[in-house]
């Protein structure tokens, strides 16, 4: 029960937050701001996970999407998925991911991984779903395209890692048949 009552206090603090945001700062006097839709249609607590890769003739295990202290990394999600981000899905159907221990967003700049930065609703930090495809566990799994550069969120392993090695998350270009490394979830815990 105090779990629920956390996760709907984090999900109404992140829903508040994105509301002032939009209302009393925003970048309003920048001109490319002003292209980009900035009405959130819906807010949902999430895990952001990948299938990771295939054991041979096992189940892929889930990789969930965290901050570790040189960056972001998919690391083994075990059986709980936690929603440690808001999906805020705007209009003109791109998303805004928000970490809830921190208050900062999904974003890319330009030859750097995929990071947490302040909030801006920019196009760095706009995220379009594309290539649905459904897993052997059933969920289903889109590539993340940044709409500032056109590359997908990607999970890179070190060469030589083992499967439950955290793999780093970076943006790389989007494949036309996108394998594991660039399937993305949103999971709700259960």
């Amino acid at each position: 029960m105090a779990r629920l009552t956390g996760a709907g206090l984090a999900i109404l603090l992140a829903g508040v937050g994105v509301a002032a945001y939009l209302i009393v700062g925003g970048n309003h006097a920048r001109p490319d701001a002003s292209e980009l839709p900035a009405k959130v249609l819906g807010t949902q607590a999430v895990g952001l996970v990948n299938p990771g890769p295939a054991a041979s003739g096992a189940d892929p295990q889930m990789l969930l999407l965290l901050a570790a202290r040189d960056g972001l990394s998919f690391t083994s999600a075990g059986q709980q998925v936690g929603a440690n981000w808001t999906a805020d899905q705007m209009s003109g159907g791109t998303y805004i991911f928000i970490y809830l221990p921190n208050g900062l967003c999904l974003g890319s700049a330009r030859g750097t991984p995929a990071a947490l930065q302040r909030c801006s609703l920019q196009a760095n930090q706009r995220w379009a779903p594309e290539r649905q495809v459904t897993g052997a566990n059933g969920v289903a799994y889109s590539q993340l395209r940044n709409l500032s550069d056109g590359r997908c969120l990607t999970a890179v392993a070190a060469a030589g890692a083992a499967s439950s090695t955290p793999t780093t998350a970076r943006l790389e270009r989007c494949q036309a048949a996108p394998d594991w490394h660039q399937l993305i979830a949103f999971v709700t815990p259960s």
